[in-house]
C-alpha cells in the first residue's frame, strides 16, 4: 500500500472514530459533557490578523479538549511531512496560544472529466492558509504543531468598563479557506490568545518514588497521563539518580515498565479479576472493529458508577497471509516494501450504558508501540501490583504501597 492509500485508510479510521464519539454524545450526554466537572474558563485577550482585539471570558465546549499534533522536525511544519505525538489539554494549563502562517497557497475548484477522469480546474483561485500553532504552557514548556479544529467561545467584555458586550463563537481550524477571488490578506484569523489570569500552577517535572519496586527492576519505565491519556517522558537524573516524569500538566499518571521480557503496567489487582463486569466489558471490547486485530483485555478500571471504563489492553496488528503491498488493507509497509506488524500496550477510555452494556470508545493512549517480526510471538503482558497505587502528592508521584517488601534482584528485601 502506497503512502496515499495509507493516508486514506487513516482518514477513514479517524472519520469512523468521530462518528462513534458523536454517537456517544447522543447515547451518554451526561457522561461525556463535563462528567460533573467544571469546564475551565479563562480571562483572555484575542488578537486577530487585521489588528482587532477582543477581551473576555473564553472556554471550550464542555467535555472537549485541545488536540495538538506536535511537529516531528523540531517545531517546524512541512506540508505532507511527518508528525509527532498528539498532546491533549485544556485552557487551565495554558499561558498563551499563537498562530503563525505555515503553508499558504492558492488553488481552484475542480471537477473530474467524465471520460478521462482528469481534474479540470475552473473559476477564480481562492487562498488556503494552514496555520502553525505554538502553545506556551504555565510550566514554561512550549509545543508547536497543528491544532485539530475546535470551537472557542468568548463572552466579550468592554476593556474599560468590564461590562459584558456579546457572546461570540470562533472555530479554530487547521486549514483556513478564503472565497474565490480573495487574497490571503483577506482571510482574517486569530493570531494570538493571551491569558490575562494565572490558571493552574503546574511544574515541568515530578519526582517518582517507587515504594514497592526497586528502580533497576523496572527497566524502561513509561508514563501516560491519567485523564488525557498522553504518553509523557520519564527520565533518570544522572546527578542524583532520581526518576522524573515530565510534562504531565498537572495530571496524575499511569506507569508501565519492561521487567525481563514482559511488559507490565500499574493497575489495581481487582481490575484484572474475571468478574461479571470484566467479562461484559471484554465481550464489547473484542467486538470493536479496529486496526489492531489481535487484542487482549488485561484490566478494567470503572468510574462514575460503571458509566466510564478505562481498559488496559495488549494490541497487535497481524497482517493476513494473503496481504501484499498492493492490497488495500489496513497495514503498513516499510521503505523496503516489507509488511510491518506492531505491538502496543495501551489504555482505552470508554463510556458505557449500565443498562444495556453498550460501550463507545472515546479516547486512547499507548505506553509504547514497537515493531515485531511477523513470525514472532506477541510479547507477554500483564499488570504489576508493585506499580499501584500511583498517588500524586506534594509535587511527587508515590508508586506502590508503603510497608511492603521491595522486590530487588529476584528476592524480597524488607524496606
Amino acid at each position: 500500500m502506497n503512502k496515499t492509500s495509507q493516508q486514506i485508510c487513516y482518514s477513514i479510521i479517524w472519520k469512523k472514530m468521530s462518528v462513534l464519539v458523536t454517537a456517544a454524545l447522543v447515547l451518554f450526554p451526561g457522561v461525556l459533557l463535563g462528567q460533573g466537572k467544571k469546564t475551565p474558563r479563562r480571562e483572555a485577550s484575542i488578537l486577530f490578523s487585521d489588528g482587532k482585539i477582543s477581551e473576555g471570558t473564553i472556554l471550550l465546549t464542555p467535555g472537549v479538549d485541545f488536540r495538538l499534533v506536535g511537529a516531528a522536525n523540531s517545531g517546524t511544519f512541512a506540508r505532507g511531512g511527518k508528525f509527532g505525538k498528539v498532546r491533549t489539554f485544556n485552557l487551565n494549563v495554558v499561558r498563551e496560544i499563537t498562530f503563525s502562517p505555515g503553508n499558504e497557497f492558492y488553488t481552484k475548484s475542480f471537477r473530474f472529466h467524465p471520460e478521462t477522469k482528469e481534474k479540470i480546474y475552473e473559476g477564480k483561485p481562492y487562498p488556503i492558509r494552514e496555520p502553525v500553532c505554538t502553545v506556551a504552557f504555565n510550566s514554561g514548556e512550549k509545543m508547536t504543531g497543528t491544532l485539530h479544529g475546535v470551537v472557542l467561545y468568548l463572552k466579550e467584555k468592554d476593556p474599560d468598563t468590564g461590562m459584558n458586550l456579546r457572546n461570540r463563537k470562533f472555530i479554530l481550524r487547521s486549514k483556513l479557506k478564503g472565497k474565490p477571488g480573495e487574497k490571503l490578506s483577506d482571510v482574517v484569523y486569530i493570531t494570538r490568545i493571551r491569558m490575562l489570569d494565572e490558571g493552574d500552577k503546574i511544574t515541568r517535572s515530578l519526582d517518582v518514588k517507587l515504594l514497592s519496586l526497586d528502580p533497576p527492576s523496572a527497566g524502561n519505565l513509561m508514563a501516560m497521563t491519567r485523564k488525557s491519556l498522553t504518553p509523557v517522558p520519564v527520565k533518570t537524573d544522572k546527578s542524583d539518580g532520581k526518576i522524573k516524569v515530565f510534562s504531565t500538566f498537572g495530571e496524575n499518571v499511569f506507569l508501565a515498565a519492561r521487567i525481563g521480557d514482559k511488559y507490565v503496567a500499574g493497575w489495581p489487582a481487582e481490575g484484572a479479576k474475571q468478574t461479571k463486569l470484566f467479562k461484559a466489558v471484554e465481550k464489547q471490547f473484542l467486538k470493536f472493529v479496529d486496526y489492531y486485530n489481535e487484542r487482549k483485555l488485561l484490566g478494567i478500571l470503572p468510574t462514575d458508577g460503571g458509566r466510564r471504563i478505562l481498559t488496559l489492553v495488549s494490541l497487535r496488528r497481524q497482517v493476513p497471509d494473503t496481504a501484499t503491498r498492493s492490497y488495500p488493507g489496513w497495514f503498513e509497509v516499510d521503505g523496503n516494501g516489507e509488511l510491518m506488524e506492531f505491538f502496543r500496550l495501551s489504555v482505552w477510555s470508554w463510556v458505557r450504558d449500565p443498562e444495556t452494556g453498550r460501550m463507545v470508545l472515546v479516547d486512547r493512549g499507548s505506553f509504547l508501540r514497537i515493531r515485531i517480526d511477523a513470525d514472532a510471538k506477541t510479547p507477554e503482558t500483564g499488570i504489576c501490583p508493585e506499580l499501584w497505587p500511583i498517588v500524586k502528592k506534594d509535587g511527587k508521584i508515590l508508586v506502590g504501597k508503603t510497608g511492603k517488601p521491595v522486590e530487588k534482584a529476584g528476592k524480597k528485601v524488607e524496606k
